[in-house]
């Protein structure tokens, strides 16, 4: 059962573990967890993770950039947020507030601005509530 409600915000490296050739239990892990979460609830990312996720798996993992640009594809169904100035100036205000860095404050700008209820993470501490939104780090558990 699927213990998440609402809308779900997703970190670059939960997209990273997804297609993780290197740590199979944590893929294995992301592959069940978005199962369960993709039919029952929305899943958003921002153009800064997929701009992120683009970059990691060309440049740190070597993968094809059109195999990636394929892969990027396949989430057509996420709502996609794009950061405008709104979201960089809240972020902003988050960052200041929770002293956090600015590529983090970004994500959970993205993750309020969209109405999320839950961020997946690991970057950030698990049930730390920021803005309205929980942060869930699926390994935490």
């Amino acid at each position: 059962m699927n213990y998440i409600t609402g809308k779900v915000f997703i970190d670059t490296n939960i997209l990273v573990y997804l297609l993780s050739d290197t740590e199979p239990d944590k893929r294995k892990n992301i592959q069940s967890l978005l199962g369960q979460i993709e039919g029952e609830n929305p899943i958003v990312w921002s153009t800064q993770i997929i701009q992120e996720f683009y970059q990691v798996m060309t440049s740190k993992y070597g993968k094809e950039p059109q195999k990636i640009k394929a892969i990027i594809k396949q989430f057509t169904t996420f709502e996609t947020v794009i950061n405008g100035i709104d979201t960089i100036n809240n972020a902003i205000d988050i960052q200041v507030l929770n002293n956090l860095s600015f590529w983090d404050s970004l994500v959970i700008s993205a993750a309020v601005q969209s109405s999320c209820s839950t961020l997946l993470t690991e970057d950030l501490n698990h049930g730390q509530n920021i803005g309205g939104v929980m942060i869930h780090n699926p390994f935490a558990e």
